[in-house]
């Protein structure tokens, strides 16, 4: 709440600053910080049929694909532009294997792990934030 608080007021103060009603654009960064992250693969302004995108699955921490694909069509030309990897009997194996080294209760549990939900929490902000300053929302 502090945070929300202290960013209201250097918005609002900002806004004083440059009396205008354009202030809101200076905040507007370059496109290519959108792109810029890490963990961005896939650049969805250029997603068509020539350059589809591909859904993997993640087990026992290693992304991988499958034998079997599901294909998603594009709504406004009717290009396949997503290809899901999908499990079938044989490969659910893994995943149920996977699972079953999990813990059973205490992952999201706030009184349980309150580093994990503060975590979590600084997460959802920071990506609020990022979300606000690309887009300018």
């Amino acid at each position: 709440m502090y945070r929300s608080a202290v960013a209201a007021r250097l918005l609002r103060d900002r806004a004083a600053a440059q009396k205008g009603p354009g202030w809101l654009s200076s905040l507007n960064h370059s496109r290519r910080f959108a792109h810029s992250l890490p963990f961005t693969t896939v650049d969805a302004e250029e997603l068509s049929g020539a350059r589809p995108a591909q859904v993997q699955n993640r087990v026992q921490g290693k992304w991988g694909g499958s034998s079997r694909w599901n294909t998603i069509v594009d709504p406004l030309n009717g290009e396949p532009f997503i290809r899901v990897a999908e499990v079938d009997e044989k490969g659910i194996r893994t995943f149920v294997k996977s699972l079953s080294n999990c813990p059973k209760h205490g992952l999201h549990n706030p009184f349980k792990l309150p580093e994990r939900y503060l975590l979590y929490g600084n997460i959802s902000s920071k990506a609020g934030a990022h979300a606000f300053i690309t887009k300018g929302f």
